[in-house]
């Protein structure tokens, strides 16, 4: 199976890529601002006649010193319940092959993110480690409304 690793600050997030619809660059992406509850939903987007909300990862998992670059990209979710979904990441690093014996339970202690939003950890290719997100905990559908 194929999975798309991204960056948040100097961490390595990945997803399935099944589970990507699009990638847009953010600075070519406007962002109707709300005022919602929670500051990590940044607003909304009409991508092609849908409007779809965004999240932005970092605020999400509580990441400090929040800058967007060229790089910064909305990733487009499409959700287990059929729901797109946009997340803000810094960056798409690569894409990898992986099987399901190269995932590993995460510890217990030492991640800096809710414990019910990994699904495990991946040694990537250069010795470095990834988390493999259930992005359909993350992107909690009943938050979002």
């Amino acid at each position: 199976m194929e999975y798309i690793v991204f960056k948040l600050m100097k961490e390595n997030y990945t997803i399935p890529l099944d589970k990507i619809k699009e990638i847009l660059v953010y600075s070519q992406v406007i962002i109707t601002e709300l005022f919602a509850e929670e500051p990590w939903i940044r607003g909304m987007i009409n991508l092609r006649g849908e409007v779809i909300p965004i999240v932005d990862l970092r605020i999400r998992f509580d990441i400090k010193n929040i800058e967007f670059s060229d790089n910064t990209v909305i990733v487009v979710i499409k959700t287990d319940e059929d729901k797109l979904v946009g997340i803000i990441v810094d960056n798409i690093d690569s894409i990898i092959e992986l099987n399901t014996q190269t995932i590993v339970p995460a510890p217990e202690m030492g991640v800096s993110i809710d414990p019910s939003y990994i699904e495990g950890l991946i040694k990537m290719n250069n010795e470095q480690m990834a988390i493999l997100l259930n992005i359909d905990m993350v992107l909690k559908i009943e938050e979002l409304v």
